[in-house]
């Protein structure tokens, strides 16, 4: 890369704004991620179409490089990538057609894993810049600033190499502290119908247009696994309860939409806001169902009510261990009673509530599993999932693992993206697969039989499955490998989303031949 005077062919990038042609890339991964639109990359445009920059986004299905042809034909001046750990190896896929194809475009990465892991991730995309922390104005800084053929070296919060190789990390871009300033997603730069499919996001509630939205970011916890605070930061940065009813009034009037799930990672800390927005609910006569996540120790009884009252159907927990002894090492900073507390609430107050828990952390021993397996009998919940712990880039686990050598250097690059355990101190890999399908064993009839007794639901599922009988065969296939039941289902929805989309998109192009 030739870093004279800016990037490659900087001289063509000195025309007006409105002339530059960017494209932002997202790497779709596999399970629900097939109906979630990238966020991120939806506020990033957002923000640089009101500048009166010209933008198009691309979200790339897995397995199907279809959309990295369209992305090469669009011939972008600078295109702007995204990658988490899990979908990483995609995303240098991507990275090579972008370097091979469009090689004289300004290429630059951003993400959570760029975040944590700048230089490995420049070296691993080819990348000209990295974009450390929150999107937004750094990307408008940016593009700003190449589409005027000015020197873009002194924007904050990016990461480059000079002409040496040597790595150059800016002075970082201070977290946006009034999120009410930027503009709702746009996501009329997606076909969004594509994304508001049916069966919906939450479990069991029967959705025809169901999406997300964000109305916080930040998280005050310091949970050892977890990395959003590497890109949000643990202060709460909360858009005002007026800026998020606008925003729902938008989606209902523009998409239809009829179910939202909130994606803060605890939507219910500021209990005064909570009454407020779901007081504002009922006063713009939204009728709307929703659903968000929730901290054990944000169990209040009249908020609870108050969120019912307004739409609210389903609770998410992250239990995640029946053991104090763990949650402790986890630091969680919740404990087993806490959990029976929240559920007996959620129960008296009549609304689902949905339990995750992990297998395989740190200090976890066969006691600690039992411990588990009876707390999440006896709070009884709705539905319940578990997961192998995951030591994520960036996280107070990773360096963990990497100082006791939990784990190889095959997995540190892999982390994420490998659905296997990734620690296995006190357990065997065998062993905690063994775990895990007891567990999920418990739930069978929760997660998936209690839905027969809903008429509708299941009228409407028998129909869906009985259009992509290849999909029930993929999903067969997975739960002989795993015996759980959730993976039936999952496999079955990334076949389902993507052959949807398929057969729409062929609909389509029929019907303009016949015209």
């Amino acid at each position: 890369m030739d870093m004279e005077g800016g990037l490659m062919k900087q001289s063509d990038m000195k025309r007006k704004s409105e002339n530059i042609k960017i494209a932002l890339v997202n790497p779709r991964i596999e399970m629900y991620s097939s109906t979630l639109p990238p966020l991120g990359l939806l506020y990033i445009a957002a923000v640089l179409e009101k500048s009166g920059h010209k933008v198009r986004i691309f979200d790339i299905y897995p397995y199907d490089d279809r959309d990295i042809t369209s992305l090469i034909n669009y011939n972008p001046d600078i295109v702007g990538l995204t990658a988490l750990t899990d979908y990483w190896s995609r995303a240098q896929h991507i990275a090579r057609a972008i370097r091979e194809k469009i090689s004289d475009c300004t290429f630059i990465a951003g993400g959570v894993h760029i975040t944590v892991k700048p230089e490995d991730s420049l070296k691993g995309l080819d990348a000209d810049i990295g974009v450390i922390g929150e999107g937004e104005y750094t990307m408008l800084e940016l593009c700003d600033r190449l589409a005027n053929g000015s020197d873009w070296r002194g924007t904050n919060g990016i990461i480059y190499r000079d002409q040496k190789g040597k790595f150059i990390r800016t002075e970082p871009r201070m977290l946006i502290e009034d999120l009410n300033e930027l503009p709702f997603p746009a996501r009329h730069l997606l076909n969004f119908e594509d994304y508001l499919v049916p069966p919906g996001i939450i479990r069991g509630h029967w959705s025809e247009h169901s999406t997300t939205l964000m109305t916080s970011r930040g998280c005050p916890y310091k949970c050892i696994w977890c990395g959003s605070q590497s890109t949000f930061g643990r202060k709460v940065r909360r858009r005002s309860v007026e800026n998020v009813i606008d925003e729902l009034k938008q989606i209902i009037r523009d998409h239809g939409v009829d179910t939202v799930w909130f994606v803060d990672d605890t939507f219910t800390l500021n209990k005064r806001w909570v009454l407020e927005f779901s007081e504002q609910l009922l006063a713009n006569k939204i009728k709307l169902s929703w659903g968000c996540q929730a901290h054990v120790n944000t169990a209040d009884e009249e908020m609870f009510q108050a969120m019912k009252k307004a739409g609210l159907i389903q609770l998410d927990f992250g239990v995640e261990s029946g053991s104090d002894k763990v949650l402790k090492a986890l630091k969680k900073r919740s404990s087993r009673d806490a959990a029976k507390r929240a559920f007996k609430i959620v129960r008296k107050v009549g609304l689902r509530a949905m339990a995750t828990f992990m297998f395989g952390s740190p200090t976890e021993t066969e006691d600690d599993v039992e411990a588990t397996m009876s707390l999440a009998r006896e709070i009884r919940p709705s539905f319940a999932s578990s997961f192998f712990i995951t030591p994520y880039p960036g996280t107070e686990l990773m360096q963990m693992a990497e100082d006791n050598n939990w784990i190889s250097s095959d997995d540190k690059i892999g982390a994420g993206l490998k659905k296997r355990p990734m620690l296995k101190i006190h357990f065997s890999e065998k062993e905690l697969y063994k775990i895990r399908t007891r567990f999920q064993s418990m739930f069978i009839y929760r997660n998936f039989f209690s839905l027969l007794f809903n008429p509708r639901y299941v009228v409407k599922a028998f129909s869906l499955f009985a259009g992509y009988p290849i999909g029930i065969i993929l999903g067969l296939r997975k739960f002989l490998k795993t015996f759980v039941v959730d993976d039936f289902f999952f496999e079955f929805l990334i076949y389902y989303v993507r052959e949807r989309s398929k057969r729409k998109k062929a609909a389509i192009a029929h019907s303009v031949e016949l015209k």
